[in-house]
């Protein structure tokens, strides 16, 4: 059986995996895929945004998604740590 702090990070789990993927949502996909990869397009680049890129709101959704992802894993190693000790 789960005690309150299990519970408690349960939730918080869950709040969070539910918060990532709206997020993940909101960001703006990237359009030169594979082809563009291996090509080695740089047309992003050569943008005045593109310079400025560490400003932009996609740069910090994408800051904030590695972030919540790293409280996640955090607290799934938490949780397992919890439930092995019971």
């Amino acid at each position: 059986m789960l005690t309150i702090p299990e519970w408690i990070i349960s939730g918080v789990l869950m709040a969070i995996a539910v918060f990532m993927v709206v997020i993940v949502l909101f960001q703006e996909s990237d359009d030169d895929g594979l082809g563009g990869t291996i090509a080695g397009s740089s047309s992003a680049y050569d943008s005045y945004l593109g310079k400025n890129e560490g400003r932009t709101t996609t740069a910090k959704l994408a800051k904030f998604t590695k972030i919540m992802a790293t409280c996640f894993f955090v607290l799934v190693l938490v949780l397992d740590v919890l439930t092995v000790l019971d």
